[in-house]
């Protein structure tokens, strides 16, 4: 029986990103996803890591992050669990955004490409974790 959830878990530190790229490309081609399917999570799993690294580890590389993907047949979950302080961003609005990209900004559009990329986001807190459920459907997608 062929398992649908896989895991990885990393230091909070920006070089290990890498390794989570890699792990979602594994889980791609073991699951024949779609390049566009795995390229979006790829992305929006490093936006929401990098997230984490910088916001709620406040840059410590001494944490965990735990990411898992979970493919169904209707769609690709990635969850990703965080020990640090729980945090719910504040929503994009168009003139927020205007202004960071017209300022030149080095960040804060993290949460907009999550929004871009995936089909739906949730935050949540379970046992202790902070979860971030990214998702993506798979609009009749086969393997």
């Amino acid at each position: 029986m062929e398992r649908d959830r896989y895991s990885i878990c990393i230091r909070s530190q920006v070089d290990a990103l890498a390794a989570i790229n890699s792990f979602i490309r594994r889980v791609g081609r073991l699951r024949r996803l779609s390049l566009k399917l795995v390229e979006d999570m790829i992305l929006a799993v490093y936006e929401g890591c990098a997230n984490i690294i910088e916001h709620a580890y406040n840059g410590r590389e001494d944490r965990q992050i735990r990411v898992e993907m979970q493919v169904e047949s209707d769609r690709v979950s990635a969850f990703i669990y965080d020990d640090g302080p729980f945090f719910l961003p504040e929503q994009n609005d168009s003139a927020r955004v205007d202004h960071l990209v017209n300022q030149g900004a080095d960040g804060g559009l993290g949460l907009l490409i999550m929004e871009k990329v995936t089909d739906g986001i949730e935050r949540y807190s379970r046992d202790g974790y902070n979860v971030l459920h990214l998702y993506k459907n798979r609009d009749g997608e086969k393997e």
